[in-house]
């Protein structure tokens, strides 16, 4: 893993890509089939901040539950696993996960900076809380260079986007999960895929109200999923 996330950020540079946009960290311990310590963290990040060799990187952090399933880590088993124990619900409920990824996080940005995602903000309050649980995780820790950025993928996270901006860093918008929870569509069924189609009228204005927030704000806001690969789109 660590040496797979050197060689694609090595190839940032052919590419001449700009830097990383979403660094989707829980794949760290997907593919190791367990979790990781604080010090195995901090050596993948390290490896992937200096393979960029300045480039910004804009790191999400975990992302468990729903489609992306580790029985490794007893989640617990859901109706609704969409709308359940995920995201920031889930970083605030397992400590024992948010704690040595922020920790090493925040060792790691010592050698470059790091934009944190908060994945599956919903409200102000949940963004308040966990970035203050971060930041008491790494208050003993010298020298970090971490900013604090919302996802926005949750409609009521998007509904108060001015008021998002006003105390978080920086934002980006995660389309696949957006367009699932806008339009009522689970984009894992084979039965209405069909149906999973971005390309309606209140899609495109609800991202206009974003841009327009964070350009209002002098924020940065990125987009992210797969429509951002999509040219039509």
């Amino acid at each position: 893993s660590m040496a797979a996330a050197e060689v694609t950020c090595r190839d940032c540079h052919e590419v001449a890509a700009e830097g990383v946009g979403l660094y989707r960290t829980e794949f760290e311990i997907l593919a190791a089939g367990r979790a990781l310590s604080e010090d195995e963290q901090y050596a993948v990040y390290r490896n992937t901040i200096e393979a960029l060799q300045g480039l910004p990187l804009c790191a999400r952090l975990l992302d468990l539950g729903a489609d992306k399933d580790a029985p490794f880590l007893d989640l617990p088993a859901e109706d609704n696993p969409g709308l359940g124990f995920r995201g920031a619900r889930l970083l605030l409920g397992r400590p024992d996960l948010l704690i040595p990824q922020v920790r090493a996080m925040a060792r790691a940005s010592a050698h470059g900076r790091v934009n944190l995602i908060y994945p599956m903000i919903v409200d102000v309050d949940q963004f308040l809380i966990l970035r203050e649980r971060i930041r008491q995780a790494i208050n003993d820790i010298p020298g970090h260079n971490l900013t604090h950025g919302v996802m926005f993928e949750v409609p009521s996270a998007c509904l108060i986007a001015r008021e998002l901006f006003e105390v978080a860093d920086f934002a980006s918008i995660g389309t696949n999960d957006l367009i699932q929870y806008l339009f009522a569509i689970d984009r894992n069924n084979e039965r209405i895929a069909s149906d999973y189609d971005p390309d309606k009228p209140v899609f495109w204005n609800l991202l206009g109200e974003l841009a327009r927030a964070g350009k209002e704000a002098n924020k940065p806001l990125s987009l992210c999923g797969e429509i951002g690969g999509q040219p039509q789109f």
